[in-house]
């Protein structure tokens, strides 16, 4: 169901054909036609005919969107990581984003199979430098970092420009689906403009 939504051709298709079919067989029903059978044959072919195009085309687009890989995060295990990074990043003049999560966290999880790989959160992602700091254990370092980045609570998403400032407007905190995450992702790259 969310691949209609995500594509309005294929959802107004959808609607036309069954539209159309229902007016057929109203048609049919409602005024005196000799060779109804004749009808009823020619509806079925027109709807088996929608089917068959509604399904290849369906098929077709989820193997397009299954060929833009999930973006890859770069694991962080300290504050001295996180530093190397920001520096890297800078020198290359590419944003950060670093995704503060635990392997308990529900929401982080739905980022990862969810949010993060959809096609159009994903095109957009490939301008960071993605890092990603799991405290789930929870050791001194993860203390440490979480204090420093003022985490309270999971997800936690940071954002740094180009010139690896961070950018404190741009934190999220909890979840946001895809179609929300890509606008706020659109609303940073026009900031950092």
């Amino acid at each position: 169901m969310m691949l209609l939504t995500n594509y309005p051709i294929i959802m107004a298709i959808t609607i036309i054909c069954i539209l159309l079919s229902c007016g057929t067989l109203w048609f049919i029903c409602h005024h005196p036609i000799p060779y109804k059978g004749l009808y009823s044959i020619g509806l079925g072919i027109i709807i088996g005919l929608c089917s068959i195009f509604l399904f290849t085309t369906i098929k077709h687009l989820e193997r397009q969107s299954q060929l833009i890989s999930a973006p890859t995060f770069i694991s962080i295990q300290s504050i001295d990581d996180l530093e190397l990074a920001l520096a890297d990043a800078a020198s290359q003049h590419k944003p950060v984003l670093l995704d503060v999560t635990a392997d308990w966290c529900a929401p982080c999880i739905a980022y990862k199979k969810e949010v993060f790989p959809s096609p159009y959160v994903a095109k957009q992602l490939a301008k960071y430098t993605l890092l990603e700091a799991n405290v789930t254990a929870n050791t001194p370092q993860d203390l440490a970092l979480m204090k420093q980045l003022n985490v309270i609570g999971f997800p936690t998403l940071l954002f740094w420009d180009n010139n690896g400032n961070q950018a404190t407007k741009a934190r999220v905190t909890g979840f946001m689906d895809a179609s929300k995450f890509s606008e706020h992702l659109h609303q940073q790259a026009q900031l950092t403009q």
